[in-house]
């Protein structure tokens, strides 16, 4: 009996650790993460920032974590035209009232320079009959000079 009790106290851990979408993972997959602080692979939104601005199609994966550790994953593709973005939260344990996935149309990304920040806000977003703005991501000036040594 303890043999059964053993495997199934494993197999649990075993499925509780797949569900969850580490930093480690997230850099292995390319993603550009955002850790409240560090930014990783920036050079990668970077690049399709510059696919954005000469019109071709693209796609990034932003993986926002909170001060938790809690990850909320951004697919967003742009086909020459328009933003489309997926968000998944499924991973967030602490997503409250959020909807574990939705997605949304949007017509512009705009990048806002304040003192210490650059702002990404998709903005003419469709989702079901309104529109809106979203804030995909916001990166402290320090960090991505930290990056371009």
């Amino acid at each position: 009996m303890p043999k059964k009790l053993y495997f199934l106290l494993l197999l649990g851990l075993c499925l509780i650790a797949g569900c969850s979408y580490d930093s480690e993972k997230a850099v292995k997959n390319g993603d550009v993460i955002n850790m409240n602080g560090p930014i990783f692979n920036f050079d990668r939104f970077q690049h399709f920032l510059e696919s954005v601005e000469a019109d071709e199609a693209a796609s990034v994966r932003i993986t926002n974590y909170t001060l938790e550790g809690n990850p909320t994953l951004y697919n967003l593709s742009f086909d020459g035209t328009e933003f489309d973005l997926k968000i998944d939260r499924s991973k967030n344990k602490e997503r409250g009232d959020n909807p574990r996935k939705m997605s949304m149309s949007c017509t512009e990304l705009v990048e806002d320079e304040g003192q210490q920040l650059f702002i990404y806000t998709l903005e003419g977003c469709q989702q079901g009959t309104s529109a809106d703005s979203f804030l995909l991501l916001n990166i402290l000036k320090e960090q991505i000079e930290d990056h371009e040594h």
